[in-house]
């Protein structure tokens, strides 16, 4: 007796630009959270320094440091929103017409002003 298992095909690879567009914009989202995060920390050195606020959650170190939480919500920023324009330019891409002989008849459009 031979037994012939059979898959179903999986989901077809292209090479289309920004396939990940919805990934990069939920990455991009979270990453202004720590973005925010981070410069909350850093502002909270800030007060640390100046007697306005507690003690500072690391006391001695690298960590310890107002200019490096800034540095690093800068640079997080950056991140989300190159993130965000890679997500965006793709679904431009994805809503652009393919050929402009499409629609052979005008559109018309109202407009109440």
């Amino acid at each position: 007796m031979v037994v012939k298992i059979r898959f179903g095909r999986g989901p077809v690879v292209t090479r289309r630009k920004g396939k990940n567009s919805r990934i990069a914009t939920l990455a991009a989202s979270v990453l202004t959270l720590f973005s925010l995060a981070s410069v909350s920390l850093g502002m909270w050195r800030v007060g640390t320094d100046l007697n306005w606020a507690g003690d500072f959650v690391f006391p001695q170190g690298f960590l310890s440091h107002w200019q490096v939480w800034v540095g690093a919500a800068v640079a997080i920023q950056y991140s989300a929103w190159k993130l965000t324009r890679y997500a965006r330019t793709s679904i431009v891409e994805e809503l652009a017409p393919v050929s402009s002989t499409e629609s052979a008849e005008p559109v018309s459009a109202i407009v109440n002003v």
